[in-house]
């Protein structure tokens, strides 16, 4: 899988080290490690960068809220939002009680307005509606088009962390005399890590 945070060419040159297919550890390993770590950061953190991320059947309720010339607001999980696509499988549903089933109303715009820079879903049509309990069902996609550089710099020092705690490559690491203790090193990468995940993680309200 490509790996979009950080690159092996980066891992190589912050290690100093030859990273090839032939290599302990390899490209390969080292790719399967970064990609590893990204998921972990957008987990920590609650969002996406340089990519899109699909999040399917999100459900929720029918406000007694009302927004004139918009509608009624559905306040998605995530920000920087994709523009609905159902060639992508993005889906507006619309819960049906007389028949039990999910209405896709996507691409029937006189039923909703879409605000995808803050992720807010208008709903028309509903506002005296007696069923809001898990009225709408939404599938769509999100993430920044661009990788940050604390980003970046959080992945890489992750995946170095990954590899010199699977001693790999340890003992042709330059440790001179005077060198910095290698552990020193990772409680520090970690330390700042900790700082851009707090930085940068999202707030998330549970109704």
């Amino acid at each position: 899988m490509a790996t979009v945070y950080t690159s092996v060419a980066d891992v190589s040159d912050f290690l100093r080290i030859p990273i090839t297919a032939t290599t302990t550890p390899s490209k390969k390993q080292v790719e399967k490690i970064i990609n590893r770590k990204e998921e972990y950061l957008d987990r920590r953190i609650g969002h996406t960068f340089g990519r899109t991320k699909q999040i399917v059947r999100e459900i929720h309720d029918l406000p007694l809220l009302y927004t004139y010339g918009w509608g009624t607001p559905l306040f998605l999980q995530h920000r920087q939002l994709q523009d609905l696509d159902a060639d992508e499988g993005d889906k507006i549903e619309i819960w049906q009680g007389a028949s039990s089933t999910y209405n896709d109303i996507l691409g029937n715009n006189t039923w909703y307005e879409f605000e995808p820079t803050y992720g807010r879903l208008f709903i028309r049509g509903f506002l005296f509606s007696i069923m809001r309990k898990n009225r709408v069902r939404v599938t769509y996609r999100y993430g920044d088009a661009t990788v940050p550089d604390d980003i970046e710099d959080a992945c890489l020092k992750l995946t170095v962390i990954d590899i010199l705690n699977s001693s790999f490559r340890m003992d042709t690491l330059p440790m001179g005399a005077n060198a910095v203790d290698i552990q020193t090193s990772i409680r520090q990468w970690k330390d700042d890590v900790e700082d851009v995940i707090l930085n940068r993680r999202e707030v998330f309200f549970i109704p």
